[in-house]
């Protein structure tokens, strides 16, 4: 069965969506556009989509990835121009491909993520108290959060998987760019890099005043590290 690799984008209103109903979402649209999507077997069949990596809710995706299996071929270009005007509000269509039926799944070649956190800049902050808050932050060995693990609290060092940190003053808004772990081997989530930042090194934004959105995700390639849409 022809496999095709979409790329695509999911901002404003959409980003208040679950990874649920985003599926949902491009089932009922690849029905409604008439694509031929090929359906898994057994009693409670499903369509053949494989995402990279789930967004939390509230976080806008700027490049993101599926795989899809048809059950016929068609041009890429056509399944973009029927996907894209069904598709709800926010969501937007960058680009198809057809990729090899063997090529491995998105979810077990993503590594990395690239993040934009953006916020309005507190009066009197500068962009050299910024500085320093996150050279302060990436200078420790070990950085430790909690997360709710099975019921349990339970304590987790993030600084191996956060591989890049900056960030900035443009105009009135305050910008944190992060690179961050992301797959099989684990994760490191966007929100908790804001409250180190907010609670151990004087950010005076609260973490939930700022808007997230995941730019990049990346895998490991021979040569380094490669855009999903390169694997």
């Amino acid at each position: 069965m022809p496999r095709y690799r979409v790329k695509f984008s999911k901002d404003g209103p959409a980003r208040y969506s679950s990874h649920l109903d985003m599926v949902r979402f491009f089932d009922r649209s690849t029905r409604r556009a008439g694509i031929p999507v090929a359906f898994s077997e057994g009693f409670n069949p499903h369509p053949k989509f494989s995402f990279a990596a789930p967004l939390p809710v509230g976080v806008a995706g700027l490049e993101e990835y599926m795989d899809m299996e048809l059950k016929e071929y068609l041009e890429p270009a056509e399944i973009a121009r029927r996907l894209e005007v069904n598709l709800p509000e926010g969501y937007t269509i960058l680009d198809i491909k057809e990729v090899a039926d063997h090529a491995p799944a998105l979810m077990s070649r993503v590594s990395r993520a690239a993040y934009r956190a953006t916020a309005t800049l507190p009066a009197g902050y500068s962009e050299v108290e910024l500085k320093a808050a996150i050279d302060g932050l990436m200078d420790k060995q070990e950085i430790t959060v909690i997360r709710e693990v099975k019921g349990k609290r339970k304590e987790v060092d993030i600084r191996p998987g956060i591989f890049r940190l900056a960030g900035g003053v443009k105009g009135h808004i305050l910008e944190i760019n992060m690179e961050l772990l992301i797959g099989s081997t684990g994760n490191v989530r966007p929100e908790e890099v804001l409250l180190k930042l907010s609670r151990d090194g004087g950010v005076p934004v609260d973490p939930e005043d700022f808007r997230i959105r995941r730019t990049a995700l990346y895998a490991e390639g021979d040569a380094g590290l490669v855009s999903l849409w390169e694997v």
